[in-house]
């Protein structure tokens, strides 16, 4: 206990005089900036110019904040549409049963494709036509544990995403700061809105994913998961 104490004093006797002499919020700082930049791996993922974390795993190009809570999630049993396509497919493809997405880009479809070749739950849709990309998460009867809204025609994306939503499930909407008409939609059915606000892979400013979850909502947590930057 008394060696506890003595080290806890001198710490605190450490701080008072970094802090008189203006040091200590510099390296507070530069402690900020290695969690972002090394331990969340936003330096690889700007040099890549992919949404990738430390290690060069693909992860969705949410913020931050938004991925560590998904990562928190035991998720291995949940079925997920996505209306967009890319790293976060991948990722969906690791960490659920089974992921459909549909892309509105050839280019980028053509990529994804042969990326996903090695995922057998994976299923990737081509549509370019506006109604039809809508529409393709009616193909089939299936609801979904999560849909994901992070392509085009966001609001009647929206719209068709409601009907699709299992109960206990929730819907992902990226960037909803830019899409302030689609949260007031989600929250006037019966929707409960998170936000997750922070940086994200790649860009120098800060985003919005907003998480809208049933009311019969009852989440698995993986117990595993150590967050980046945790002491």
């Amino acid at each position: 206990m008394g060696i506890k104490a003595t080290k806890s004093n001198l710490k605190e006797i450490l701080n008072q005089i970094l802090l008189k002499t203006h040091i200590l919020p510099f390296i507070t700082a530069a402690r900020a900036l290695k969690v972002l930049e090394l331990d969340f791996g936003h330096f690889s993922s700007a040099a890549r110019w992919e949404s990738v974390d430390k290690n060069g795993q693909p992860i969705p190009w949410f913020s931050y904040s938004a991925i560590e809570y998904l990562r928190s999630l035991d998720l291995t049993n949940k079925s997920v549409f996505e209306y967009g396509s890319g790293n976060s497919t991948l990722f969906w493809a690791k960490h659920t049963a089974k992921i459909k997405s549909v892309e509105s880009d050839i280019k980028w479809f053509n990529l994804n494709l042969k990326r996903l070749k090695v995922c057998k739950n994976a299923q990737l849709t081509f549509e370019n036509n506006k109604v039809k990309y809508v529409d393709t998460i009616n193909i089939t009867k299936a609801k979904y544990d999560i849909i994901v809204i992070d392509g085009d025609s966001r609001f009647e994306c929206s719209l068709a995403a409601i009907g699709k939503l299992k109960n206990g499930g929730f819907i992902i909407l990226d960037n909803s700061e830019w899409f302030p008409k689609i949260t007031k939609y989600l929250r006037e059915h019966n929707l409960i809105e998170i936000d997750f606000s922070g940086f994200g892979p790649i860009n120098p400013y800060t985003t919005t994913t907003s998480i809208f979850i049933s009311r019969e909502f009852k989440p698995q947590i993986n117990n595993k998961t150590r967050h980046p930057g945790a002491i």
